[in-house]
């Protein structure tokens, strides 16, 4: 085993891969939400995230799901530094858990919107920048009282708040603070808001719904 995966070996980056994939799609908020006799992906908005099982069944399983989600991008990050040794894999491996979220092989290449998974994933990379971004979402969501709105608001900001860190650590100029994180921050951002094009629309035309926090 240990020659067929080193740390500096295409086979290890695969195994990242493969394994930030695998985790990425564990579709808990669809298995949570059976074990209350529902079948989540075709109640409320069909979303097997976290708001959906909310709204639908309360905040009990809710929670759950919030953090096993949010877990499951840490873990995906982790095990690419684990198994490859490396940081650009590790960034890596968590996107493959974010597409992974969002197109399950459980569930028929369908799946959520990635935020909370997204979430886990900068976690572990650059924990300041994240941990600001959920103010951000904090902060949207109390105004607005849009899950929406906050989540894409949230992904806007971390890579700015990705640049801005490396800024407050010391990084000399703008150009050097564009790291891999930074990009991939981006790509992300980028891919959740493409995740909500139907939310925008809805938002546009003043029919998004707002959370309630209360279950349906």
């Amino acid at each position: 085993m240990d020659a067929f995966v080193t740390f500096d070996s295409p086979a290890a980056w695969a195994l990242a891969l493969l394994v930030g994939y695998l985790l990425g799609s564990l579709p808990f908020g669809l298995w949570i939400s059976r074990l209350r006799g529902v079948d989540i992906m075709s109640v409320g908005s069909g979303n097997p995230g976290m708001t959906n099982v909310w709204r639908t069944l309360g905040w009990k399983p809710a929670i759950p799901v919030a953090l096993l989600d949010t877990l499951k991008g840490v873990f995906a990050a982790w095990a690419g530094a684990l198994l490859t040794g490396s940081a650009l894999w590790a960034l890596l491996a968590g996107i493959a858990a974010v597409l992974g979220h969002s197109f399950s092989f459980w569930i028929r290449f369908k799946g959520g919107k990635s935020v909370l998974t997204a979430f886990g994933v900068f976690l572990f990379l650059s924990p300041v920048a994240s941990l600001l971004a959920f103010a951000v979402w904090i902060f949207v969501m109390a105004v607005s009282g849009y899950v929406s709105l906050s989540s894409m608001l949230a992904a806007v900001a971390l890579p700015l708040l990705v640049v801005w860190k490396s800024h407050a650590a010391g990084t000399e100029s703008a150009e050097s603070a564009l790291t891999p994180v930074f990009w991939a921050a981006l790509l992300v951002a980028i891919f959740i808001l493409i995740r909500h094009r139907a939310n925008i629309g809805r938002l546009v035309r003043g029919e998004e719904p707002k959370f309630r926090g209360k279950a349906s």
